[in-house]
C-alpha cells in the first residue's frame, strides 16, 4: 500500500477509513473528506475533532480492511474520466461511494459504471 497516493488510517469510532488527496477538492480548510470502509460511502468531517484520533491501520484492522481497500483501489484507478458523466460534478468534490456490483465510483446522482453502460447498451 505504499505506493498508493492515498493513506489508510483507522480511527475509533469510523474503524477503517482511507484518506485520499484527490477527495480534498472544494474543501475548506478545516474539512476532510474520507472515505469510511465499513460503509463504503465518503463523508465530509472537520479536520480538528477527525484527525486527532486517525492511527495508522495496522494488523487484524488491515487484514479485514485488504478487500475493500482494493476495490476502493480499484474504483479510484478504473474510472475513465475524472467526474460523473450523468452530472459532470468532479468526484473529488463530493462526498461518493463505491458500488458493490461493478466496484466504480458511485455519485450522490446515484450513477456508476453500471448505469453508464447500460445506457450506452440501449443506445448501440
Amino acid at each position: 500500500m505504499s505506493g498508493d497516493p492515498f493513506q489508510v488510517h483507522f480511527h475509533p469510532k469510523l474503524g477503517v477509513v482511507i484518506y485520499d488527496p484527490v477527495a480534498q477538492m472544494g474543501l475548506a480548510r478545516e474539512q476532510m473528506r474520507l472515505f469510511k470502509v465499513g460503509s463504503m460511502t465518503s463523508s465530509t468531517f472537520m479536520r480538528g475533532i477527525v484527525s486527532k484520533d486517525l492511527n495508522p491501520c495496522e494488523g487484524e484492522s488491515a487484514d479485514q480492511s485488504a478487500a475493500a481497500v482494493e476495490s476502493y483501489r480499484t474504483a479510484r484507478t478504473g474510472r475513465r474520466k475524472p467526474y460523473c458523466e450523468s452530472c459532470r460534478r468532479h468526484y473529488g468534490s463530493v462526498d461518493f461511494a463505491v458500488c458493490s456490483d461493478c466496484n466504480a465510483i458511485r455519485c450522490t446522482c446515484g450513477t456508476c459504471s453500471c448505469a453508464s453502460s447500460s445506457r450506452r447498451r440501449k443506445a448501440a
